[in-house]
């Protein structure tokens, strides 16, 4: 076995790579028993090639090294790594010369980012020290700093160097730092602060300069101090000569202080493009932007109106208001040179561009400027999928398939596609596209929508409608990952697909728009089948159908045995199994199935095929035949693979399915081979550590679905599972729903037998302090709501209000944040203390939700003055261990009998069963949400009945809002979209109506 270590190496900028082994032909490192390091060949061949697929870095060299090692009787100690059983204890810090191999900073972070997981290793073979995992964290944070462009160039002497910027990021350095093992910073006796900073500050110098180098990016020409420079920040060394060196120095430390005394502000200048109404240009518009939130916009024009030394809005304090747009205009133009004719302008208030300036803002300019600090606006349309150029298909089975036999199919059939050039939401022909593409124009308007027309693209769909056949073919897979949603890795996207025939059917109801057909419970099926197990017989079936391969992954104990045994029987009563079908189990539980299937589903008939007794050759074919269902077990199928595969198969089912999750082990290469129509796999884990497990298990269902291993893992496994990448999680689930049937017992839609729930509302007053609050914020809001125009501006200026609004519903002290007093303040706050007092006379215990932290230490802080007792409070800031002893200690009832909790941290996955009240002190206005906090209380365990209490202030905006939703849900019979960007829709007077203050809402 082999421990792999490294060191970064300050002095010579180059990490470290080195290795210690039990190997018994490994040349020890001094006198000691203790083997040390490797040759460099056998370094490369056990240590770099294992770690990273193909060959070690060109740059890497044999090297040694004097480490500090922790050591005992003359010889060093192993690292706990290596896991020796007789490990002493280190009696000293000795030096020792250990031979390994150096990277160059820019290899380290290559080589340490790319580094598989320590559990995608085999721990016998190769395992990765604790210093090593902690140079791959601090590399991936310095990626991360590169990939945001955090960097600023500085000098020292006589050179210069690219400066990592960490201010915003303090605390995760800081972390970090706090994380790193001893054995990085005590073998090399340096500072650990100095180590990690030194790290991250050479590898983005020497990372900067070697993609400015591959661009190119030196000047030309140095005829200034400024411009030799430039010029060094792009070359290898970074020296230069100048008798100017401290003036450049100070020059650059005077530009940081100013972007950092912009950065201070409470306002930004922000960019506004909005495209012409009809094709003329486009204008930008500028504003001042709360950097606090990004929904107060101001025209810098009412900052000309004004004038003056100061300016005051919404509470926002700034100097000099004029000198900053001008200064930020300034400094805007530099990374954008059409604002500059904006600058003549005394009073600039917008700039106008034509089209391919509007282009250039928007694909370049626009993350510049975000990058620099300034805020953007674009138009909605941009970016968003499919407004583009694309191919538009439509689908029709092949002429090759069948078409009476759809459960001949599968996703590996082909079918026929048309298709043509879509642009945005339109279609296109040969003839318009090519009178567009005339137009050389990298935006264009095509009946009354704006959409992107690049050259490339052009040139892509040019080369396309040259290139690819009238009705080529492809393979149902690929059209059903189409229509899931997958990005296509072309360059032309597809915008639109139209199916015909039955695909259509299939399409539409794997997509979710169709409910799939109902089937009824078999007539020779004993017993009943609960609604949820009907509906995953209905699922079976339809799926199977068509031959696709299906996962059922309900829960332990929900029946997916009888749920199988309902499709065999449904299919025997339809006179479809006329093949038997192969059941594969683990051994333990062979005998359970054919139990269950006498029970269930005697009409079938079962042979169980294990054991030395088992049947062989022609024998085994022949009694296969004369049964519906023929069970065998995982530790046969290699075995038998031979005589399993001479049988014509109906089906295959596979129990426990996650025995396949290892895509390379001999029984799962084994059940892959074996043939069969229909194809259907039962886990209650289909993934149990790492993604990898779900694609083995949907290869063997339909094969290539997923595609390879290896582009399964570089497209989902690697950015969801170490950069938990939210569109490739997003597209994953979209592809593998329709194949996953998943339902938990803490589904009240699956088990129903919990005790009574009884849902309140509780409406309180405003106190006069908070109706003064209220009126004044109503006012000022539809001031600003009125004055801007619509879109993202006049959304953001209405959640806004609702905030304000519900937090002054509150709490006057939740909305002014001046931590003041408390007690008759609020008409929420003294209905809950009193409704908390009935509680506790009671002997009982209570939950209360809010979806602010900051209210919830507001009412922790009041309960616990008010009425004496100890209080509990979850948030998103509770450690992990912290939150399960605030669970334990609630649910053993002795103490602490009430428990606040934010509605993001303890919204979910909680059981809180010794609570019988619940409190939603404010609301989310989602139903879904708030029921999915209330059972916390009201789930499986809970034997009480459970009170829900939701506080609405009436005459307010809660009242009215509540009202709308309830309408909604009445009409629409589905939830409120989550949180409040249904009310950005209405009109003016609409929201005027919904924010007045009503009389009834002021108490006395």
């Amino acid at each position: 076995m082999i421990v792999a270590h490294g060191t970064w190496l300050p002095e010579s900028s180059r990490f470290f790579l080195w290795a210690e082994t039990t190997s018994a032909d490994s040349q020890p490192a001094h006198d000691g028993d203790h083997p040390f390091q490797l040759a460099r060949d056998r370094l490369e061949a056990e240590l770099l090639r294992p770690l990273v697929s193909g060959s070690p870095p060109e740059d890497s060299m044999a090297d040694s090294m004097p480490l500090i090692v922790p050591s005992v009787e003359g010889s060093p100690v192993a690292s706990p790594e290596l896991h020796w059983e007789d490990r002493p204890r280190a009696t000293r810090l000795a030096p020792w010369v250990v031979h390994g191999l150096t990277l160059s900073p820019e290899s380290a972070l290559t080589w340490l980012v790319t580094l598989p997981a320590p559990e995608e290793l085999d721990p016998h073979v190769l395992r990765v020290g604790a210093d090593i995992r902690f140079w791959c964290a601090a590399a991936r944070f310095t990626l991360e700093l590169l990939a945001r462009q955090r960097f600023l160039p500085g000098v020292v002497g006589a050179r210069s160097f690219w400066e990592p910027l960490v201010e915003e990021d303090a605390d995760r350095l800081d972390a970090l730092r706090s994380a790193m093992p001893p054995a990085c910073w005590l073998m090399l006796n340096a500072d650990p602060d100095a180590l990690l900073r030194g790290f991250v500050r050479t590898l983005v110098d020497h990372f900067v300069r070697r993609a400015a180098s591959r661009l190119r990016m030196r000047p030309r020409f140095v005829e200034t101090a400024g411009e030799e420079l430039a010029g060094s920040l792009f070359a290898r060394n970074g020296r230069f000569e100048s008798d100017d060196a401290e003036a450049l120095a100070e020059e650059l430390e005077s530009w940081q202080a100013r972007a950092e005394e912009v950065a201070d502000s409470p306002f930004r200048i922000a960019f506004r493009l909005d495209p012409p109404a009809d094709r003329e240009s486009w204008s930008l518009r500028f504003f001042l932007q709360a950097v606090d939130d990004e929904s107060v916009l101001v025209p810098v024009g009412r900052i000309w109106k004004h004038g003056g030394a100061s300016w005051r809005h919404l509470e926002r304090y700034l100097a000099r208001p004029q000198e900053m747009v001008l200064e930020g205009l300034g400094r805007a133009a530099s990374l954008f040179p059409p604002l500059e004719d904006s600058l003549r302008h005394p009073r600039p208030e917008s700039c106008s561009l034509d089209v391919d300036d509007a282009y250039r803002f928007l694909t370049e300019a626009a993350f510049l400027l975000r990058d620099s600090g300034f805020g953007v606006l674009l138009p909605s349309w941009w970016g968003k999928r499919g407004h583009g150029l694309g191919l538009s298909l439509r689908v029709q089975p092949s002429a090759s398939s069948p078409r009476n036999v759809v459960s001949r199919l599968g996703l590996d059939s082909l079918v026929e596609f048309d298709w043509r050039v879509a642009l945005g939401e339109d279609t296109l022909s040969r003839e318009e596209f090519l009178e567009l593409a005339d137009l050389k124009r990298p935006l264009v308007r095509v009946r009354g929508q704006w959409v992107e027309l690049t050259p490339q693209r052009v040139e892509d769909v040019l080369s396309a409608l040259q290139s690819k056949p009238a009705l080529p073919e492809m393979s149902l897979g690929d059209v059903v990952a189409m229509k899931l949603g997958r990005r296509g890795d072309g360059s032309l996207p597809v915008t639109e697909l139209n199916a015909s025939g039955f695909l259509d059917e299939l399409l539409s109801r794997l997509s979710g728009r169709e409910r799939l057909p109902d089937l009824e419970t078999p007539r020779f099926f004993r017993g009943e089948l609960r609604p949820y197990q009907k509906l995953g017989l209905s699922w079976l079936g339809f799926l199977s159908r068509w031959g696709l391969g299906v996962c059922l992954a309900d829960d332990m104990g929900l029946g997916k045995t009888i749920q199988v045994l309902a499709l065999l029987l449904h299919l025997k009563e339809r006179s479809e199994l006329d093949q038997p079908f192969l059941l594969i189990c683990p051994t333990s539980v062979a005998g359970n199935w054919r139990k269950e299937a006498e029970r269930f589903a005697p009409e079938l008939t079962v042979l169980i095929h294990h054991g030395i007794a088992r049947t062989e050759g022609e024998t085994f074919r022949s009694e296969a035949e004369k049964h519906d269902l023929v069970v065998s077990t995982y530790s046969l199928v290699h075995r038998d693979l031979e005589r399993l595969g001479a049988v014509a198969w109906g089906g295959i089912v596979l129990d426990e399915a996650q025995n396949i999750k290892n895509p390379q082990a001999k029984q799962t290469r084994a059940v892959r081979k074996l043939a069969a129509k229909k194809r259907i796999a039962l886990t209650g884990t289909p993934v149990e550590n790492r993604l990898q497990e779900l694609w083995s298990i949907m290869e063997f269902l339909n094969p290539g679905y997923l595609g390879s291993e290896a582009s399964f893992r570089r497209r989902y496994a690697l950015p969801i599972e170490r950069y938990r990448d939210a569109a490739a999680t997003a597209e994953l689930r979209r592809l593998v729903e329709p194949f996953v049937l998943r339902r938990v017992k803490t589904d009240p839609a699956v088990i129903r037998d919990l005790p009574e729930k009884n849902e309140m509302k509780v409406y309180c007053t405003l106190t006069p302090e908070q109706a003064t609050l209220y009126q004044a914020v109503v006012q000022e809001s539809l001031e600003r709501i009125e004055a801007a125009e619509n879109g993202i501006g006049r959304k953001g200026q209405v959640l806004a209000a609702l905030t304000r609004l519900k937090q002054i519903c509150n709490h006057p002290a939740h909305f002014l944040s001046d931590g003041s007093s408390l007690s008759s303040r609020s008409g929420k706050l003294t209905r809950l203390t009193e409704m908390l007092e009935e509680v506790l006379a009671e002997e009982d215990r209570a939950l209360i939700f809010t979806q602010y932290a900051e209210m919830g230490k507001l009412i922790r802080r009041h309960l616990a003055e008010q009425l004496s007792i100890e209080v509990l409070f979850l948030h998103g800031g509770v450690p992990a261990a912290m939150r399960e002893k605030m669970i334990a200690t609630f649910q053993d009832g002795s103490a602490a009998p009430i428990f606040v909790l934010s509605l993001k941290a303890g919204g979910f996955g909680l059981n809180l069963t010794e609570a019988r009240h619940v409190f939603h002190f404010d609301r989310w206005w989602n139903p879904a949400v708030e029921d999915q906090a209330t059972d916390r209380a009201f789930r499986i365990g809970q034997t009480r009945s459970v009170s829900v209490y939701k506080f609405i202030c009436a005459g307010t905006v809660e009242e009215r809002v509540d009202a709308m939703a309830e309408r909604k849900k009445e009409l629409a019979e589905t939830v409120v979209q989550p949180g409040e960007g249904f009310l950005t829709e209405l009109s003016n007077e609409s929201l005027r109506d919904l924010f007045d203050l009503r009389r009834e809402a002021i108490g006395d």
